[in-house]
């Protein structure tokens, strides 16, 4: 049965002022998830409540960046007190890298993980922007479910990192920092998101961040793309 002192002491060595061994970080990480865990562990995982809410917001979304973009990485570091920026990764030549780590559509993924925990079963997808207000989110989970299309996806799933783009075009990360966005990719099969690619690109070009890259929300088989 999952013991959350394992939780604790792993966020313990993640925010050391060393950090902890890369290939050491992603196998802790693994463990922790192959742990039995209770239904409300689950479900507060699911929701982002503490404690684990920096493991899903920030923690694992690197875990993906990295594996994905198959980063030479020797050290990660997560400060875990809200600083900037919420992840250093120390990399095998010497330099570190910031990465900042924001989530698209959180709004949407927390009605849709609320309906799941409560029902058992839930919907993928309502389209809802995360400046919608609180009713309307109430409103729309209240109907029953309905298909969506590739346009109504990708169109949402736009205008979600769009917001995210202009919400963190700020000069405080200007320098080596690297954006990471995670989006809502598992609505669609992987070729097409290449039709909103290069408007996305475009956006994100005057960004102070080094690099921008979107990465998905699976935990198997991670994927995404860079927009700078």
């Amino acid at each position: 049965m999952f013991d959350r002192i394992a939780l604790n002491d792993f966020y313990s060595e993640l925010s050391a002022e060393n950090g902890m061994n890369a290939a050491g970080f992603q196998s802790r990480l693994r463990t922790l998830f192959s742990m039995e865990r209770s239904a409300s562990d689950l479900d507060d995982y699911r929701l982002g409540k503490k404690p684990w809410k920096k493991l899903r917001d920030e923690v694992t979304p690197v875990s993906r960046f990295i594996v994905f973009n198959d980063i030479d990485v020797d050290r990660v570091r997560f400060p875990l007190n809200d600083s900037i920026p919420d992840c250093w990764l120390m990399l095998d030549n010497g330099n570190s890298r910031g990465i900042e780590v924001t989530i698209e559509r959180g709004q949407e993924q927390y009605h849709l993980t609320k309906e799941m925990n409560e029902c058992g079963i839930g919907r993928g997808f309502i389209g809802m922007q995360d400046d919608a207000p609180k009713a309307e989110f109430n409103r729309r989970m209240s109907k029953p479910r309905v298909m969506y299309s590739s346009e109504q996806a990708l169109a949402a799933t736009k205008a979600g990192i769009i917001r995210c783009l202009t919400r963190k075009n700020d000069e405080k990360y200007n320098g080596t920092y690297y954006l990471v966005i995670q989006a809502h990719l598992t609505t669609l099969p992987k070729e097409r998101w290449g039709t909103i690619t290069e408007e996305l690109s475009d956006k994100a070009a005057s960004l102070p961040f080094q690099e921008v890259h979107v990465i998905g929300n699976a935990d198997e088989a991670p994927w995404g793309f860079r927009l700078k």
